[in-house]
């Protein structure tokens, strides 16, 4: 099936270049529901092992013809309030606006004919329905999926969503873990979001217990120099990932990602202070991708650069 569009204007710019290249790669379901004609800016399909792809489009005006999708779709708004138009089961359509921060939801099965006005920038995450089942029965949970909805605005969903993005769209390799988590997270909000703001209180979890917790943090330390991933930590724990992320930050207030990453700055200061290695040195045998991505971190965190901060430890 080749997906078919169709342009509403004579609007023509340097955008349709990778039009024939994006018709010809094989359909996702990313592909499926693209709004117009247009060019992919980044894509990151199958980044994770579950089964989740993320890609960002920029469309010119055009219509999109009524597709079938295999995979949960939530797409997030890039641009300056653009109209489009979706046709309902009745037939007529409806006209919504879309701003920066508005999300797209296009569950598995049928996703409806739609008309863009105007141009326009999505960021699409599709994410497989046996990952959702899974995830699901982790949290002992149904699987409830929202309905299609062209427009929706939910603060949670639209920081995990722009987090991901961001990770995945650095120049630097990603945080296995940090990536996990965010689609863990993100995959929980989407099968909560029809059924309630938060997961019901029978199903508040524990902290992990001192013995559990002890043994985690062992194999984060003796491998903070890799890219540690979620489920390696789940295992260690002996729980499933989506418990252990809620039963980790129970135990520790704070992220596995947020931990490892205070783990990383502390052991860089230290042998920052021993002045016996390089800044690239230091960096890399803390598990930081780059000299860069360390100096990010230390900026955020400390307001300071890692090359400031030696000079600071000998003065």
């Amino acid at each position: 099936m080749t997906q078919q569009f169709a342009l509403l204007d004579n609007t023509t710019c340097e955008i349709n270049q990778d039009l024939d290249d994006m018709n010809k790669r094989p359909l996702s379901a990313i592909r499926s529901i693209a709004l117009g004609p247009g060019r992919i800016v980044w894509s990151a399909l199958n980044f994770s092992q579950y089964g989740v792809s993320l890609e960002r489009h920029r469309y010119l005006p055009g219509e999109r013809r009524p597709a079938s999708i295999d995979q949960h779709v939530i797409s997030l708004s890039h641009t300056a309030p653009a109209r489009l138009e979706y046709r309902t089961a009745s037939g007529e359509f409806v006209a919504k606006m879309t701003r920066p921060g508005a999300m797209m939801i296009s569950p598995k099965g049928l996703v409806p004919e739609m008309r863009l006005h105007m141009p326009a920038e999505f960021s699409h995450c599709a994410i497989d329905h046996e990952f959702l089942r899974q995830v699901a029965s982790e949290i002992d949970q149904r699987v409830v999926t929202p309905k299609f909805n062209p427009v929706l605005h939910d603060r949670s969903m639209l920081r995990i969503l722009s987090e991901l993005a961001d990770e995945l769209g650095a120049q630097r390799p990603a945080s296995r873990v940090y990536v996990d988590s965010l689609v863990y997270a993100l995959v929980i909000r989407y099968l909560l979001f029809d059924v309630g703001r938060s997961i019901s209180q029978k199903s508040r979890v524990s902290a992990l217990t001192p013995l559990v917790l002890n043994r985690v943090r062992s194999k984060v330390e003796a491998n903070l120099d890799c890219n540690v991933s979620l489920e390696g930590l789940a295992a260690e724990s002996g729980y499933s990932r989506a418990h252990f992320l809620r039963m980790f930050q129970a135990a520790t207030g704070q992220t596995p990602h947020q931990y490892i990453m205070d783990l990383r700055l502390k052991r860089a200061q230290e042998r920052l202070k021993q002045g016996n290695s390089s800044i690239v040195d230091v960096a890399l045998s803390c598990g930081f991708a780059s000299q860069s991505h360390m100096t990010s971190v230390f900026r955020r965190q400390l307001n300071i650069t890692p090359g400031e901060f030696r000079r600071h430890a000998g003065s």
